[in-house]
């Protein structure tokens, strides 16, 4: 044993300065604990006019970049009056509904339609972090605790329960650096409790489920709702390491890309909405983008994004889907460039004559998949697409959206003519006259472009003053407004893909309408008719929770810089939870 007192001085000044050292960097590494390699170095954002850039989890993508490089590099003053609009809603949801599903923002009380876990409170989390309102996230953390999945006896939506909770809890643990074990803790909870779900002869999960009696009321599902699990799924394994939630979702791909003409397919790439879970038969031969079916295609194409094209299969069947849109179910209204997108029966080969909002998604996807697929086309389509969905808010007497819409005049859409002028097509017209010989009709001279070659728009930046005046045979269907995000969800993925500023001038257009008609004392809530222009009596007393997790992310994301959730970093599940890009192997 060497003594203290027997050590020269000079070392024992070393050797104290090392002790010290020693215990200075052992009591850092305990408050700062070290990340492995790849670990996503994401901090809970602040919220001020100088949001600091997100970072990056070091990924880079081998796929094509989405985001335009001349998105803002600062954040319009504007986003700040979405934030206070979040705020407005969640203080009345917490005054008057928390940890409740839904508030109902005229009565001022609440609604349990997703189980009473809360729905409101987890789907809000991932916005509460991308707005930067730490506060407000961690006070709603203890609330997890007290959520039972596995006890609750009565039925509830395996698709709901996956997109809203089990997305909100995913996106909320990767946003928060994953320093809160029980968000990942109660997302896997939420997959034991479904997981049962899941065992039918098909492989593909029941439309409700009873987590305590371990029972399904019926054998029935929808398109949407076996084809929008797969993203949240994989993220689940990958974070807990339990494959069978991986493995349960791609075997659904599996079926899907495998099922036929036997399981009632009549048109390859285009799924009719309504399934039954014992053999796997679709019962009915509807094909929709809209409702019942909408999630599954954007799903394909998200598949290949998260994965990072490690699988050939999931843009292979996302360019089949499209591919057979195009061909039968896209039309266009005759002299504008408004493109309609109907639900079209695949048995009879018949188009519908109604488009609803939900919809209105699919310009973002087919945006998203122009870029990362390379299909230049696609990119036209999606403006298109989002000229008449734009238009529909700026034709009615509130500036809001109606539920559906119904077009009685509308042709076959033609990538030949679409984006052309009449003397362009005419041109054309003459050199096949001439080619055979044959004596053109006499020209016409009205135009139906403009100089560029465009179709004409009805549309401007300029608020109008009135409702735009409606083509013949354009009509309002159901005249709610559901505070649905499908549009700005499209304008927010637009402006990023393309950087041009009119999308944000039509989102901020659509965010003045609900803050005039729509705002209440507590919240927001939905309008019963979009052609009345007045408050009160309108109202309906409903305010969904997709209000927080996309209707308002997604308005403060198209003000926001191009690094706060970029497209090339995340993925957003179909209830705007974005979650991180990796390598996957």
């Amino acid at each position: 044993m060497i003594l203290l007192s027997s050590v020269p001085y000079r070392w024992r000044y070393i050797i104290g300065f090392v002790i010290f050292s020693l215990v200075v960097l052992q009591s850092w590494f305990i408050t700062h604990p070290h990340h492995p390699p790849g670990h996503n170095e994401l901090s809970v954002p602040t919220n001020d006019d100088q949001t600091p850039p997100m970072p990056s989890n070091g990924f880079a993508s081998k796929l094509p970049t989405i985001q335009h490089p001349n998105v803002m590099t600062e954040p319009d003053p504007r986003r700040e009056a979405i934030v206070d609009a979040f705020r407005h809603a969640w203080a009345g949801y917490k005054e008057y509904a928390w940890t409740h599903d839904e508030l109902k923002p005229v009565s001022k009380s609440f609604k349990d339609p997703f189980g009473g876990w809360g729905a409101s409170l987890v789907d809000g989390l991932s916005t509460l972090l991308v707005m930067g309102l730490e506060d407000e996230f961690r006070e709603a953390l203890p609330e997890l605790e007290k959520i039972e999945f596995h006890a609750f006896d009565g039925k509830v939506s395996v698709f709901e329960s996956i997109i809203r909770y089990l997305g909100g809890l995913l996106s909320a643990y990767e946003l928060s650096n994953e320093q809160y074990p029980i968000l990942l803790e109660k997302a896997d909870e939420l997959g034991q409790a479904l997981l049962p779900a899941f065992d039918t002869p098909s492989g593909l999960p029941t439309h409700e489920w009873n987590p305590a009696r371990g029972k399904a009321p019926s054998n029935t599902t929808l398109i949407a709702e076996v084809g929008t699990v797969q993203l949240e799924f994989f993220t689940l394994s990958r974070h807990t390491g339990k494959k069978i939630y991986a493995e349960k979702a791609q075997a659904i791909v599996n079926f899907l890309e495998n099922a036929g003409y036997e399981h009632g397919i009549y048109v390859p790439g285009l799924y009719p909405s309504g399934m039954q879970t014992t053999k796997g038969r679709f019962t009915d031969a509807t094909c929709s983008f809209g409702a019942m079916g909408d999630s599954a295609y954007e799903y394909f194409l998200k598949e290949h994004i998260l994965t990072d094209g490690a699988m050939p299969q999931y843009a292979r069947l996302y360019t089949q889907s499209i591919d057979s849109m195009k061909r039968y179910m896209l039309r266009q209204l005759p002299g504008t460039r408004f493109l309609f997108l109907p639900p079209y029966d695949t048995r009879t080969d018949t188009l519908k004559k109604h488009m609803d909002h939900l919809t209105c998604f699919a310009p973002g996807m087919l945006a998203m998949g122009a870029k990362v697929l390379d299909r230049p086309e696609d990119m036209t389509i999606a403006k298109g697409l989002l000229e008449m969905c734009v238009y529909m808010y700026r034709s009615t007497s509130t500036g809001l959206c109606p539920e559906n819409w119904v077009a009685d005049d509308t042709e076959p859409y033609n990538p030949l003519t679409y984006t052309l002028s009449r003397d362009e097509i005419i041109n054309a017209h003459d050199w096949w006259y001439n080619a055979n010989a044959n004596t053109p009709p006499a020209r016409a001279v009205q135009p139906i472009g403009a100089s560029t070659g465009e179709p004409p728009s009805l549309l401007s930046s300029k608020l109008p003053s009135a409702p735009l005046p409606r083509p013949n045979g354009l009509r309002v269907n159901d005249k709610r407004y559901l505070l649905r995000p499908e549009t700005l969800e499209s304008l927010y993925m637009l402006y990023r893909i393309t950087g041009d500023p009119i999308y944000q001038e039509y989102g901020w257009e659509i965010f003045q309408a609900i803050e005039k008609y729509c705002k209440t004392e507590a919240g927001y809530a939905s309008i019963i008719n979009v052609e009345m222009a007045r408050r009160g009596t309108n109202q309906l007393d409903s305010m969904e929770s997709f209000l927080f997790a996309e209707t308002l992310k997604y308005l403060y994301l198209l003000f926001s810089p191009g690094n706060v959730i970029s497209l090339d970093e995340y993925v957003f599940n179909t209830e705007a939870h974005p979650l991180v890009r990796r390598k996957w192997i």
